[in-house]
């Protein structure tokens, strides 16, 4: 007997949420070529970290629905995209434009300012940000599941816990990789502000993941969760 289908597959659900992972991936890769100071010399941060939390957020729903390897092989395919999306609009710096769209071409190119370096750092960061969180919400969460301890709360706990390294990572890798004052560049920072940025950056994704956690992650992975409950049985 034919099964009705009510609403999205637990299928449906992984392609949505890694179509919407790729793409704030790839903006968030662009977003990061602007830093903010919030009208702080203190708390300072790269422009991408206004949608990073949703990279962290989608990446933990995918862990806790699916597994480790899903989640990683997600991450991997979407930095080598966000690669070659980024290998493009440098090369498109290089491209010639109409006399009357001079404006918007210097302004696109000092977008891509940082060339080849910027490219290879929010890529690399991007990659080994979130394979560290990934493999720490996966490795906390086994032994709780063996021991039938699971809930919510520890959910809770061990998202914001590697949120917090994973973008740590993140924000150090790639303030370093990107802006290290080394002169490799035009545009560099001093190291205090790269410190400042990767700590002040990281507790304001923590800040911003834990209020969401509660509200989008954990209703969201439970009903996931119900819909695969329901396909296998």
């Amino acid at each position: 007997m034919e099964k009705s289908k009510k609403g999205p597959s637990s299928q449906d659900w992984l392609i949505g949420l890694a179509l919407v992972y790729g793409v704030v991936a790839v903006t968030m890769n662009i977003f990061c070529m602007k830093s903010l100071s919030y009208g702080s010399p203190i708390i300072i941060s790269d422009g991408g970290l206004l949608v990073s939390w949703m990279v962290f957020l989608i990446s933990n729903i995918i862990v806790e629905v699916w597994d480790e390897k899903t989640s990683v092989r997600i991450v991997s395919i979407t930095a080598v995209v966000s690669f070659f999306i980024m290998l493009i609009g440098r090369l498109e710096v290089f491209i010639p434009s109409l006399p009357e769209y001079e404006e918007q071409s210097k302004a696109f190119a000092q977008i891509f300012s940082n060339g080849p370096r910027t490219i290879v750092a929010s890529v690399a960061a991007f990659w080994v940000g979130n394979f560290v969180n990934v493999h720490i919400i996966s490795r906390i969460k086994a032994p709780l599941e063996r021991k039938g301890s699971d809930n919510g709360f520890l959910f809770f706990l061990r998202a914001a816990f590697s949120t917090v390294v994973g973008q740590f990572v993140d924000n150090m890798l790639f303030m370093v990789l990107a802006f290290a004052p080394i002169g490799l560049s035009v545009y560099e920072m001093a190291w205090k502000d790269i410190f400042s940025a990767a700590i002040s950056g990281t507790f304001i994704e923590l800040a911003v993941e834990a209020f969401f956690v509660p509200l989008i992650t954990i209703p969201l992975t439970k009903r996931i969760k119900a819909i695969k409950a329901r396909e296998v049985a």
